[in-house]
């Protein structure tokens, strides 16, 4: 059936929070196909539909489906709760789909976002009248329906996860220790099932047939107390509150723990700290750790103040002991293009 044997007509266009629509599809014995109401939207204007009828036809019988069809709107979908209703001739209900929620999900047909509200066979003769077919609607919302328990749900904030703050407590307070770590004297309460789960070289302590498995008891060597402090604050919690106090030892301890989250945060740490005085140590530093991020940012900061590092110890340290380091600073000059004037001298001042 072409659009133009078409008439329909939509009652109540604007709609509110309750709306019915009639639907007069004309010429219904031509229809073919696919079949689209014209379009009507909420009183908003935030929402608009269509409706969509589609035929199969077989012998003395049509088998029609009819679709409720969201054009536009809020991107989730919508949710609306109503019924639809095929009249006879006489105007009474002859087809009808209780109310019920009607959730809206794409089809294969044109890509469309739809929900089907029923299909069936119809007898021609008895529900159409002058080959008309009449469809009526009742929606009680065309907004999103909540439930008093997802309105509840919505009301309710999730608190945040207090795991590493629980855990955090768990090693300030030294609740149920069941090993202790001692450095230079100094004795820290831990546990091993935490050590072996955030802690490579603690799991292999624990698990293995080492020494420290049988004693529970872990000797640390060349690292001071308040570093090794700052490191199991870190593996309980995650976190290293004075970090940027002791960002090269403690970049030391998680090299020799293999904590490499909190290696990469000494790292970022001493990055914004370069200075004139400290950026040839640093780079030292970064070579010896391999710290690629640190050392090239390193390398930049010395290129950029060039005149003002070759006068500090830390300069005569690189020429002295590190010739490497002298070569790639002179590459990265001259890959940046810097005149000869610009580039560091060999020779001690």
């Amino acid at each position: 059936m072409s659009s133009s044997l078409l008439i329909m007509s939509c009652a109540n266009i604007q709609l509110s929070e309750s709306f019915s629509l009639t639907w007069n599809i004309t010429d219904f014995s031509f229809a073919d196909g696919t079949v689209q109401s014209s379009i009507f939207t909420n009183a908003s204007e935030e929402s608009k539909w269509t409706l969509l009828m589609f035929t199969c036809g077989v012998p003395y019988e049509e088998y029609l489906s009819l679709y409720f069809h969201w054009i536009s709107g809020p991107k989730t979908g919508i949710p609306i709760k109503g019924r639809m209703a095929i009249l006879n001739s006489d105007g009474e209900e002859a087809i009808s789909r209780g109310e019920s929620v009607w959730r809206f999900k794409t089809v294969k047909l044109k890509n469309t976002r739809c929900v089907c509200v029923f299909s069936h066979f119809l007898n021609s003769h008895r529900i159409l009248q002058n080959d008309t077919l009449t469809v009526t609607c009742e929606v009680c919302s065309l907004h999103l329906l909540h439930s008093p328990e997802n309105t509840q749900r919505s009301q309710v904030k999730v608190p945040e996860c207090s795991m590493a703050d629980d855990l955090g407590d768990l090693w300030d307070q030294s609740l149920l220790p069941d090993c202790s770590l001692v450095v230079a004297g100094q004795e820290f309460q831990a546990h091993k099932a935490i050590l072996a789960a955030r802690c490579p070289v603690f799991r292999a302590m624990f698990t293995h047939n080492m020494m420290e498995r049988q004693t529970n008891r872990v000797e640390i060597h060349e690292m001071e107390p308040e570093v090794l402090k700052e490191l199991l604050t870190f593996i309980y919690s995650g976190k290293a509150p004075n970090l940027q106090d002791m960002a090269a030892e403690l970049l030391v301890a998680a090299d020799m723990y293999l904590l490499e989250r909190l290696k990469r945060m000494c790292e970022e740490a001493l990055c914004r700290s370069l200075t004139v005085e400290n950026a040839a140590e640093i780079l030292i530093f970064a070579d010896l750790y391999l710290t690629p991020n640190l050392k090239e940012k390193s390398i930049t900061f010395i290129n950029q103040y060039s005149s003002d590092v070759m006068r500090t110890p830390g300069w005569k340290t690189i020429q002295k002991g590190h010739p490497y380091l002298m070569a790639e600073l002179f590459h990265s000059l001259v890959s940046a293009g810097a005149s000869p004037s610009k580039r560091p001298r060999t020779e001690c001042n």
